[in-house]
């Protein structure tokens, strides 16, 4: 198992979990991040997952992660994407065997896509337009998951809301999207959360069920059925 962390200037990093500290009251460096530069997300890996970086611009780009070496924690990690003037990362995710791109704009307009429409490419290229937006309106979020996964859509003025994949229509790269968050005058969507999911205990068999004390009925016949 691996921890892949990305920062917003497209910086990854791939760490094996025998490198990290266990518990301890010290805290430790996990990942070296560059002077401008914030550590945006973090993942739990196997070693072979797909990664997706999608920027503000529109820009997303697919590679394995096995493109990305095994670091210490000192290290500072490899570019994952060429990035274009004063473009950001704004989301970075893992793509799941079964499920759908989702991406959300600052204006409350989004889109699914279907995982084929992300070509695999090698690390650090410059990407293929992922949604074509108009100048004042930037991605700002990405997940990828089933269609009945629910995401926290984080606003600049109101409270967050909540919404499925699935609330928003499947289309293509070219797509404008479906306008699924109604927005107050000068309020915008800064951000997205998918909350991890974590599995449910698996249910006790018949056999591990405890008997149940049965009542014998009374002599005078009485019946033990509610009415």
């Amino acid at each position: 198992m691996f921890l892949f962390t990305t920062t917003y200037q497209g910086m990854v990093k791939k760490s094996p979990l025998s490198e990290i500290p266990g518990p301890s009251a010290q805290s430790f460096t996990m990942v070296k991040v560059n002077d401008g530069d914030e550590l945006g997300w973090y993942h739990l890996t196997n070693g072979k997952d797909e990664v997706l970086l999608v920027t503000a611009s529109g820009m997303a780009i697919r590679f394995s992660e096995e493109e990305v070496r095994g670091m210490g924690l000192v290290a500072a990690g490899v570019m994952g994407i060429k990035l274009q003037n004063d473009d950001y990362l704004i989301g970075a995710t893992l793509i799941p065997s079964n499920g759908d791109v989702f991406l959300v704009a600052t204006d409350g307009t989004a889109k699914r896509l279907n995982q084929k429409q992300f070509p695999r490419q090698g690390r650090y290229g410059q990407g293929v337009i992922a949604w074509k937006l108009p100048e004042d309106v930037q991605v700002a979020g990405v997940a990828a998951g089933k269609g009945t996964r629910r995401l926290t859509v984080d606003l600049a003025k109101m409270a967050t809301k909540f919404i499925r994949i699935d609330e928003a229509p499947l289309q293509g790269r070219t797509a404008r999207g479906k306008q699924i968050i109604d927005l107050k005058e000068g309020d915008r969507v800064t951000g997205l959360i998918l909350p991890r999911e974590f599995p449910r205990p698996a249910a006790k068999s018949n056999s591990q069920k405890p008997k149940r004390k049965t009542t014998p009925r009374s002599r005078a016949g009485s019946s033990s059925k509610k009415r």
